[in-house]
């Protein structure tokens, strides 16, 4: 997996914390402490357009007096899938919080 906050990868074994459940689940980088997560309307549309082209292709394949209308709604339904399974990425839901340095003391030399 590839953290969008520190752009580090990590197994998901690597994994410790995870909060909330189902299609709002986030997780946190192990490296940077940032909390992680899907979009959760884009999950659901990948379900919807899996199932709607699954059950368009066994409708076709089965009753072949619905392969008209059955095979363009099993194509729409795969190409729902794919787009948003494309978009579907890691996110930074919460980014941990920078503590600021005092260098002042590093740039008065330089100066």
């Amino acid at each position: 997996m590839l953290c969008s906050n520190c752009n580090k990868t990590f197994n998901v074994s690597q994994i410790a914390q995870q909060r909330g459940s189902g299609f709002s689940a986030q997780i946190q980088c192990p490296h940077c402490e940032a909390w992680l997560g899907k979009t959760p309307w884009l999950l659901k549309l990948k379900l919807v357009g899996f199932y709607l082209g699954l059950v368009a292709a066994i409708c076709s394949w089965l009753i072949p007096e619905t392969r008209h209308f059955g095979i363009p709604v099993a194509i729409l339904g795969l190409i729902v899938l794919l787009i948003s399974h494309l978009m579907d990425h890691l996110h930074t839901v919460e980014a941990p919080v920078k503590v600021e340095e005092d260098d002042s003391a590093q740039r008065q030399k330089y100066r």
